[in-house]
């Protein structure tokens, strides 16, 4: 392989690793924003409550209940996303909650041994 070739190549795969760069961070700056909108939604229901209660006046499961659905939502994006990163990443969640490379058997942190499943012969 020639100067230039390896040139080449070098270029290429700092290109395709900036591309992952920029994408991760654009996921983790979503979940940020995503975050953010479930504290906003947590201090409206206590806001909710704690009025309510001034008042001698409680709220109802039904009036909190949009908010709540809200909350899990937008765990449930975050939590996509995080999988989005890990996958881009190659790397993989561990039960302990450390991020470990996708090629890991065992958890740097907690030792917890993953399983890897076999491919059948049938598997391609």
């Amino acid at each position: 392989m020639s100067f230039f070739d390896k040139l080449k190549s070098g270029v290429a795969e700092a290109g395709n690793k900036a591309k992952i760069a920029v994408e991760v961070n654009r996921l983790k700056m979503q979940n940020s924003s995503k975050q953010k909108e479930i504290e906003h939604e947590y201090e409206h229901i206590g806001k909710m409550v704690f009025d309510s209660l001034k008042q001698e006046n409680m709220c109802t499961a039904e009036q909190l209940q949009p908010m709540v659905d809200r909350i899990v939502q937008l765990q449930d994006e975050i939590q996509l996303n995080q999988h989005q990163i890990n996958v881009i990443s190659d790397e993989k969640k561990c039960a302990c909650g450390h991020t470990v490379p996708i090629a890991a058997r065992f958890c740097p942190e907690c030792g917890h041994q993953f399983v890897e499943i076999e491919k059948q012969e049938g598997d391609v």
